[in-house]
């Protein structure tokens, strides 16, 4: 993996990790009552998950395959060891993009409590991811 995609993986990490920040500082039951502020968590949400799929999009091409959709960039990941250091957290992404699909596209409604439960959990497995690929990347030396 050449520097230049080291560095965008390093942007986009740093997009993740910006964006759990803001949402573990704002996240309560107040999102509940205030439209504005459960609106910018969601679209935090969004955005940390969005990034996250482009690191693996990028991870995958790094790794000589062309990337795909982002449920078959994840499992490919998983399958190469890339997402295996954490037990889980390739269900976990997945179970992230699917929550952002649905807050997004609003499919049949959308529950806001099971949603910020959902993010509370879901926002600690895209700290988890941004530890993991800023190893993996730093390690590749010692690998190739």
């Amino acid at each position: 993996m050449n520097e230049e995609i080291k560095e965008r993986i390093a942007g986009k990490v740093e997009v993740v990790v910006e964006r759990v920040e803001f949402i573990e500082e704002h996240l309560s039951w107040e999102i509940l009552r205030d439209r504005i502020l459960r609106k910018a968590i969601y679209k935090e949400f969004q955005e940390a998950v969005e990034a996250a799929a482009d690191v693996c999009a990028m991870l995958r091409r790094s790794l000589n395959s062309s990337a795909k959709d982002d449920y078959s960039n994840i499992e490919f990941l998983v399958e190469r060891g890339v997402l295996g250091q954490r037990r889980g957290l390739g269900e976990k992404l997945k179970e992230a993009n699917g929550l952002r699909n649905r807050l997004i596209h609003g499919y049949e409604g959308v529950n806001d409590e099971i949603a910020c439960c959902a993010i509370k959990e879901l926002v600690e497995d895209l700290r988890d991811f941004s530890v993991v690929v800023l190893e993996w990347t730093s390690d590749l030396k010692e690998r190739f």
